[in-house]
């Protein structure tokens, strides 16, 4: 009777874990440009500005990247949102889109030859943006979210 009763304890422990460890930010999300348009942040220093007009910067990135992703700790260039998948699970960049789950990020340097994503999740914090390499992927191995940026002293009055 013991071996089932350790089997099931394993068998819940490892749903738990599998559970959280697929969620890290919260649960997907839908946001429009205008709540995404600003700086957004991490403890560690990363900073990635998406501007109402498309553009992208991002400094200090390194600590909000997964490690297999091979991407400049500064970058610049433009951004869109993707489009909802198909029946065959297709989705591309669409710079017409207003809103969405998922951002692709254009890199203007031909050097660097980087194909970057945020995912976007909502928790009891808020919204927070996951970088991917790939857009299917999940926000598992990566645990420095971006988040809004707090407003500076001179956007608080």
């Amino acid at each position: 009777m013991r071996p089932k009763v350790y089997r099931a304890a394993a068998l819940a422990a490892l749903l738990a874990w599998s559970s959280v460890a697929c969620t890290a930010g919260g649960d997907t999300a839908s946001i429009d440009q205008a709540t995404l348009a600003g700086p957004w942040t991490n403890e560690a220093g990363a900073r990635l500005v998406f501007e109402a007009d498309r553009r992208a910067t991002g400094t200090d990135l390194g600590s909000a990247l997964p490690g297999t992703l091979s991407c400049p700790d500064s970058l610049s260039g433009t951004w869109s949102f993707f489009s909802a998948p198909t029946d065959t699970g297709f989705s591309a960049a669409d710079a017409s889109l207003t809103s969405g789950d998922t951002i692709g990020i254009s890199i203007t340097s031909v050097e660097d030859h980087c194909s970057l994503s945020a995912v976007v999740r909502r928790d009891a914090h808020g919204y927070n943006l996951c970088l991917v390499a790939d857009p299917d992927s999940d926000c598992s191995t990566n645990k420095e979210l971006l988040r809004p940026a707090p407003p500076g002293p001179e956007q608080s009055q």
